[in-house]
């Protein structure tokens, strides 16, 4: 699976009010820098380099670690959220990834001592669950409560082997388009429990909160593609991520090390109307595509055709992503990755988020900081964005880039 994941990296910021004076942000540097190489001796193949598609040199070379000054207040971007700004503190994007650092940290500070750390983690050797992982360990490894059920497990491997023969994937690349925006949503714990009873059904009596959300703006995003091009039954289509480690037989720990994940794709009839791509039925989509998922997709990951199966599964969505008269939508959540409890020593963060992926069609789902709301960030084309901003069902479950308190 790490053989086919993108050359790219995922990329995370966690910004922090005020942690200290000079002479004090000086010692928590010093702290983050040792906890980190303390914590990269159980990650060892992170300070590696890649020796090609198969193989990840683990000689310790190390990873990036970049300190930055921000001529500017944290308060200021808190006020006023822009996913599109956070760019300028994360570290620089290498074309040639495979020879480069698979990790790289950059921590930026404020004028008021604010802090942003930003981690760049190549996807080749890690997924969210995996970044998670690593986060947890480095902040508690900082203030010394590391224990050794954080340890990483290296056992992939070994239930899905790497393939010795060249792979040849379909020509795709992950396009990010300057005319694609990307807007923040909040969604708070009581707007998610109304929006669940109304998404509920007979066929899913209890959606849960990731449900109710994607299928609220699937439905909202394609409304608005459909009102842009003058129709109201263009093809629209959603696929989701899924991490496949509680649902193998048996259950995998999700410290388990690499890239385990899936993806299943849902499909109203293609003739579905305005009125008939509600909010109920689209719910109906995802839970029985999840299903169904985890029923034959992980059954034939574990029946020896691992390869075959993610290969299938990536081509079916590359050919989809290729189509001009579909609309597809890609869902990823990261939510119960617990990101909000990295304390290196000063607190935990404020705000937890990734810079605008600029990725077309594309809904990334995080937990908000009280661990019960969503943070979605959606990224549009600017003609579909201008309807969803002024979407009235949206609005009603949703706020609009709200200050972080």
């Amino acid at each position: 699976m790490d053989q086919i994941a993108l050359s790219s990296h995922t990329r995370l910021l966690f910004l922090y009010h005020n942690i200290g004076n000079e002479v004090t942000i000086h010692d928590k540097f010093e702290r983050l820098k040792t906890s980190l190489s303390q914590t990269l001796t159980h990650f060892y193949p992170f300070a590696g380099r890649f020796k090609d598609n198969k193989v990840i040199e683990c000689n310790d070379e190390g990873v990036e670690f970049r300190e930055t000054r921000v001529h500017g207040f944290l308060s200021d971007i808190l006020k006023q959220p822009d996913t599109d700004l956070l760019h300028q503190f994360v570290p620089a994007y290498d074309a040639h990834l495979l020879s480069e650092f698979l990790m790289k940290v950059q921590a930026n500070i404020f004028h008021c001592g604010g802090l942003a750390i930003c981690v760049s983690l190549s996807h080749k050797i890690a997924d969210a669950s995996t970044m998670g992982s690593f986060i947890k360990a480095w902040s508690c490894t900082a203030v010394g409560c590391m224990t050794e059920s954080m340890l990483p497990k290296y056992i992939l491997g070994s239930l899905f082997p790497s393939i010795d023969s060249p792979i040849v994937l379909p020509t795709f690349e992950l396009r990010r388009h300057l005319n694609f925006i990307t807007r923040r949503y909040i969604f708070d714990s009581p707007k998610i429990t109304k929006l669940k009873s109304k998404a509920a059904s007979k066929t899913v009596e209890n959606p849960t909160r990731v449900e109710a959300v994607f299928a609220l703006i699937w439905k909202c995003a394609t409304t608005a593609s459909r009102t842009n091009l003058g129709t109201t039954k263009r093809p629209s289509m959603a696929y989701q991520m899924v991490n496949i480690r509680q649902r193998t037989n048996p259950p995998l720990p999700n410290t388990c090390i690499g890239n385990f994940v899936g993806q299943f794709i849902a499909k109203p009839e293609e003739s579905s109307s305005d009125s008939e791509m509600n909010l109920q039925g689209l719910v109906i989509h995802l839970r029985k595509g999840l299903e169904q998922f985890s029923k034959e997709h992980v059954q034939k990951l574990q029946g020896g055709n691992a390869f075959v199966t993610v290969f299938e599964g990536l081509k079916n969505i590359m050919e989809l992503l290729s189509k001009e008269d579909v609309d597809f939508y890609g869902f990823t959540s990261w939510c119960r990755v617990e990101f909000y409890e990295a304390d290196f020593g000063w607190g935990k963060p404020k705000w937890v988020s990734v810079p605008s992926p600029r990725v077309k069609n594309s809904i990334i789902l995080m937990d908000t900081s009280d661990g019960k709301g969503i943070e979605a960030l959606v990224t549009l084309s600017e003609q579909d964005m201008t309807l969803m901003e002024n979407n009235h069902e949206l609005l009603e479950f949703a706020s609009l880039n709200p200050t972080i308190t």
